[in-house]
């Protein structure tokens, strides 16, 4: 795990796993109340990076990543609508639904008794 200091060289490593590995890729963040510090971490499983910081220049910035992050993982889900369907649709007519036959369950069992 790699710990940047700086918000230019991880905003660049994460742009960058987000752009090699858009399926794997994935980012928390984090508040720890005892240091008063924000916490982002970004991972693909091979590498995480991660930078804290308190600073509210830096806050603003990662709302940024955010949603640049979120727009392409929205522009994923545009691409994902477009696939083919997983079950396609049939071609051929089924058979018409028949209805179950009636009296069955209690109704049933309470014909049955004698003596009602």
């Amino acid at each position: 795990m790699v710990l940047h200091s700086s918000w230019d060289a991880f905003e660049r490593a994460a742009t960058e796993i987000f752009a090699g590995a858009p399926d794997r890729a994935r980012y928390t963040l984090k508040y720890r109340n005892c240091d008063a510090a924000l916490v982002l971490k970004v991972t693909d499983d091979a590498t995480c990076i991660q930078l804290r910081t308190g600073k509210l220049d830096d806050i603003r910035r990662i709302a940024r990543l955010h949603q640049a992050l979120a727009r392409g993982a929205s522009d994923r889900a545009a691409v994902i609508k477009n696939l083919l369907p997983i079950f396609p649709k049939r071609e051929t007519a089924d058979a018409p639904i028949t209805k179950a036959k009636s009296g069955s369950g209690v109704a049933k069992k309470q014909q049955r008794q004698p003596g009602q």
